[in-house]
């Protein structure tokens, strides 16, 4: 009780001693002087005028110079003439007296009579027989020209030609592309022989593909009314619906 009342006491001290410095420090203080109202005046003040610019000098006039004269072109000289040589004329060989042939008949000179006797007929002259022409064969018929070719089909609707499936692994990673194909198409309209003409880029695309076209059937290709073997382009795309 008493440690109550003590502290009880020195805080009304320190308050009073509070109290005292404010009403010491209040008494001190002065009312405010007012200062005089000074009045600003605001004038305004004409610029200076602009200074007379000087006008640009003239741009120098370029100076154009005469054309220079077409250099003359050079004078060709004609080709020489070529030297005509001219071959000695050569004097025809005399020709060679004709000897009696052995088959040639003399007559004789005229002698006394003689007995006559039995002479047998002078040889006759061997008769040379004239060369014969061989005789010209006859035309043969004209070879007609061949009939054109058409092409086999694999687009006709009656078919009814699966479409390749996409490989699972290349839809995953997005892969994508154009496969050319190279079939021989058989008389009967099978795929007999299938290549790869042209790559997607892709293994998986280029063998889905080539596995698919080759079960396919084709209308073989025609020349006339006749089916022939002939090699056709499958072109296949592979493309993603969200790309």
């Amino acid at each position: 009780m008493r440690a109550r009342l003590g502290a009880v006491a020195r805080l009304l001290v320190v308050l009073a001693a509070h109290a005292g410095a404010l009403a010491l420090g209040l008494s001190q203080i002065d009312t405010p002087v007012q200062a005089p109202i000074t009045t600003i005046q605001v004038a305004l003040i004409a610029p200076p005028a602009p200074e007379p610019v000087a006008p640009p000098p003239p741009a120098p006039v370029p100076e154009v110079l005469p054309p220079k004269p077409p250099t003359p072109a050079p004078e060709l000289k004609p080709p020489p003439k070529p030297v005509v040589v001219r071959k000695p004329t050569q004097k025809p060989a005399p020709k060679p007296t004709p000897k009696p042939s052995p088959t040639a008949i003399s007559e004789p000179k005229e002698e006394a009579p003689s007995p006559p006797e039995s002479t047998p007929p002078p040889p006759q002259p061997a008769q040379v027989a004239a060369p014969t022409t061989p005789p010209k064969a006859a035309p043969g018929p004209v070879a007609a020209a061949p009939q054109p070719i058409i092409a086999a089909r694999f687009d006709a609707a009656y078919l009814n030609n699966p479409s390749p499936r996409y490989p699972r692994l290349s839809r995953r990673v997005g892969e994508q592309g154009k496969v050319l194909l190279r079939v021989l198409v058989s008389e009967s309209g099978a795929a007999s022989d299938v290549r790869l003409h042209q790559s997607s880029g892709h293994n998986r695309l280029d063998e889905a593909a080539r596995s698919a076209v080759s079960k396919w059937t084709f209308e073989p290709a025609r020349q006339g009314d006749r089916p022939i073997a002939n090699w056709v382009i499958v072109p296949i795309e592979f493309k993603l619906e969200n790309t």
